[in-house]
């Protein structure tokens, strides 16, 4: 996988989108190439997690390759074929999913932190969807886009081309957090060693989201309460507790 890096580490995958010649775009391969190692992550929700990013410095990816569209109607076939299938893959994967973003995030590329559970994103965030300037609207995209956020603002981004920047994304939720230009390699990977940490608990309030959105306000209550008692029993929750209270009490005395 030339233009992809993969790396297994225990419960973590990790998927580096590596193609700088070609500003990072998705080529339809690459697509078939992700969709079969996110399909290939099994275990419990939350046991394992899954890192997205992408090398060098000036975007995460420039989105599907146009090139591929040469070729005419099959080419938008295969694109459609392989979008469909690695969104399918992203959403019903088990393991807690992160995306890293920088620079620009166009078109195509946008599929990932549209469908994953964190985002963390560096200060220059720029995305956007320039399909229309071809007089293509981008369907499928503005469909993942509705998942984080409102269908009129999917609109609106998706007929205009304008871009989105990272204090509005992040305010619209479609940014878990953003993170300063100066030194966000090594923050960013300070964050994921600590979601990767908690990525129980997190897959627990992912579940409780999906199910919550279409009950009434006290089933929702009655399902938060029954969650909280699944969240109490997950892995390392006593030991964080006995943790926190003992820090507490070192300070009481100190004081």
């Amino acid at each position: 996988m030339p233009d992809l890096k993969i790396r297994n580490d225990g419960a973590v995958t990790r998927i580096t989108i590596d193609r700088l010649d070609k500003s990072n775009a998705l080529s339809a391969d690459m697509m078939e190439q992700i969709t079969d190692i996110v399909r290939d992550i099994g275990g419990a929700p939350g046991e394992n997690a899954l890192i997205i990013d992408a090398v060098g410095d000036r975007g995460f990816s420039a989105g599907a390759d146009i090139s591929e569209l040469r070729v005419g109607r099959q080419g938008l076939e295969r694109q459609e074929e392989v979008i469909l299938a690695l969104s399918e893959a992203m959403e019903t994967c088990p393991a807690l999913i992160i995306t890293v973003l920088h620079g620009y995030a166009k078109g195509g590329g946008t599929i990932f932190p549209c469908l994953s559970d964190v985002v963390i994103a560096r200060e220059d965030l720029s995305v956007s969807y320039p399909e229309i300037q071809f007089r293509m609207y981008p369907f499928l995209l503005h469909a993942a886009l509705t998942r984080r956020i409102p269908s009129a603002l999917a609109w609106q981004l998706c007929a205009t081309g304008r871009a989105l920047g990272a204090e509005e994304a992040f305010t619209l939720g479609l940014v878990t957090e953003v993170l300063p230009k100066d030194g966000f390699r090594e923050m960013a990977e300070e964050r994921l060693s600590q979601y990767i940490d908690i990525r129980a608990s997190l897959a627990l309030g992912r579940e409780f989201a999906a199910k919550a959105g279409a009950l009434p306000f006290g089933e929702q209550m009655k399902l938060a309460g029954s969650m909280m008692h699944r969240n109490f029993a997950a892995p390392g929750v006593d030991e964080a507790i006995e943790h926190h209270r003992a820090r507490l009490s070192s300070k009481a005395e100190q004081n």
